[in-house]
């Protein structure tokens, strides 16, 4: 750690210390605080059972606060050759916890941020795992690839587990949880094959069912995830998660995680507890309004400024993929843009009119149809990474006078939505495109044989995240428009993920051999 760093006031909040720190090795997916796998021989549960409320240890001067932090910061942030043993890091004046990959050495994580939508864990070079009542439910910062979403939180049996064992009747209650599980799960990784016209990474979403039994005081869980393409299933992983509770049924003491396909387990060892997280219910969509306003001496707020003031409008399953911030003057922007686009498509429809192609004509009439419905808003960001949110100036924007005249708006779906998809117009397109909650847009060539969905053709889930638009075919635009479709792609980039689209939704669907109808819609 460099000397510059010893001018850190005392009493720093964890997660700016956790900013300071440095990067990661190229060879492990923590930052390489350990170069050992060599466990601690000190005893595991009941050292944790004794911090079930962690204070600061009785041998530091609590008088003392710069003598607490800088132990503190040479334990976590030093150049020591294995992670710090267990008697040294209970020492420490916050929750902290050992982690470990399938196929790394063990290193440290420190409790940033806790709040209604979970508890953020960091590295030292800024890694980050999410947890919600003791399971992963994020990850950001990862080198392989990163979750990004868990669903359907509210109906976790581990957190029934945790939250009932207060109960006076204990075993009874417990045994009224649910012992098996339905949710789906998001990951952002790199793409299978590589262009360097394409974006670097997907969103893809994996269905997982499991089923639980609890013996004394361990909670084992068994299941499969599952990626379909229209019905077809195109990736399965087995796994068999286990959650160690503490004496009192109260905390997850340790626990060993399926993560996703590229990185399998990991495994949490908690030293110092953080306090159990509230149960959230069902989750509903976020809608803040916040005033241009100054703070703090005519300091301009930042987003997590507004978010840290809000907890109640956030949950565990919130769905920040699709969280955008719009304000009063950008809606002017986009909406003349927006007129000039329509401009465009109403034109394409004439010029088909006129060129007597009554076929073409019923296409570009039916995208004007449905781009009139879209619901479309103007975003400064597409998507958040709320653990990055805490860390970083890039995913905590400054909300200034100087991009609105009066409010922003900060929106973020309850739930995400699967694939949605628009436009269809013409039976034998042969690209397609897809955009992905976060914004990231990829052109899709179609495959040459012809499957039972749009989604088989073009090689996308029906349970990914984002739009599939499939415009009029790119052979058969006239000159002055053949850029139409990536244009309007790039409008779908602003696709309002709180606000439900004005059509109904349809899956497209055909018979072997034949052509999907003219009428494309989302499912």
């Amino acid at each position: 750690m460099s000397r510059t760093h010893r001018s850190i006031r005392v009493g720093l909040l964890t997660s700016t210390i956790l900013a300071l720190s440095s990067g990661m090795s190229g060879c492990s997916v923590f930052s390489d605080l350990t170069g050992s796998n060599q466990a601690s021989n000190q005893p595991q549960s009941s050292q944790v059972d004794s911090n079930l409320d962690p204070n600061l240890d009785s041998n530091l001067d609590p008088n003392n606060e710069a003598t607490a932090l800088w132990r503190s910061l040479d334990l976590l942030f030093g150049e020591a050759p294995e992670a710090p043993p267990r008697s040294e890091l209970s020492q420490l004046p916050y929750p902290v916890s050992y982690v470990e990959f399938d196929d790394e050495p063990r290193s440290i994580l420190v409790l940033g941020a806790t709040g209604t939508h979970g508890q953020y864990w960091y590295s030292a070079g800024n890694e980050a795992l999410v947890r919600w009542q003791g399971r992963v439910i994020r990850t950001a910062a990862l080198k392989r690839e990163n979750l990004v979403h868990s669903g359907n939180l509210a109906s976790d049996p581990l957190s029934c587990h945790l939250s009932k064992s207060n109960n006076q009747n204990n075993n009874q209650s417990t045994q009224q949880c649910p012992t098996s599980w339905q949710r789906s799960i998001q990951i952002h990784r790199p793409v299978e094959h590589f262009n360097a016209h394409q974006p670097e990474y997907e969103i893809v979403s994996f269905s997982l069912t499991s089923q639980l039994r609890r013996t004394g005081n361990t909670l084992i869980e068994e299941g499969e995830a599952t990626r379909t393409i229209a019905g077809e299933q195109v990736e399965q992983h087995s796994f068999t998660n286990s959650f160690e509770l503490s004496s009192n049924g109260e905390y997850v003491i340790s626990s060993r995680q399926w993560l996703s396909p590229k990185h399998g387990y990991v495994t949490l060892d908690m030293v110092n507890l953080a306090g159990p997280n509230a149960p959230r219910g069902e989750s509903k969509n976020a809608l803040i309004g916040m005033p241009v306003q100054t703070i703090n001496g005519n300091q301009v707020p930042r987003l997590n400024d507004f978010v840290s003031a809000l907890p109640n409008q956030f949950y565990p399953d919130t769905y920040w993929l699709g969280a955008r911030i719009y304000s009063d003057s950008l809606d002017e922007r986009f909406e003349r843009r927006r007129a000039g686009m329509l401009k465009r498509l109403r034109m394409l429809a004439q010029v088909y009119t006129h060129d007597q192609q009554p076929e073409l004509e019923a296409q570009a009439r039916e995208l004007i149809k449905q781009f009139q419905s879209w619901p479309l808003r103007a975003s400064y960001k597409h998507g958040l990474t709320p653990a990055l949110m805490q860390t970083t100036l890039e995913e905590n924007p400054k909300l200034n006078p100087h991009d609105a005249d009066e409010t922003y708006e900060f929106a973020a779906p309850g739930r995400s939505q699967n694939l949605q998809i628009v436009g269809g117009a013409a039976p034998s397109a042969k690209v397609a495109w897809h955009i992905a909650p976060n914004g990231a847009i990829r052109r899709l060539e179609r495959a040459a044989a012809l499957g039972l969905s749009w989604q088989q053709d073009f090689g996308v889930s029906e349970n990914d995240p984002g739009l599939l638009f499939v415009g009029i075919n790119e052979a058969e635009l006239p000159k002055g428009f053949r850029d139409i479709n990536a244009q309007l792609a790039m409008f779908l980039q602003h696709w309002n993920y709180a606000q439900p689209s004005a059509q109904p939704s349809a899956q497209p669907s055909r018979q072997q051999g034949q052509e999907p109808p003219q009428k494309g819609a989302r499912n």
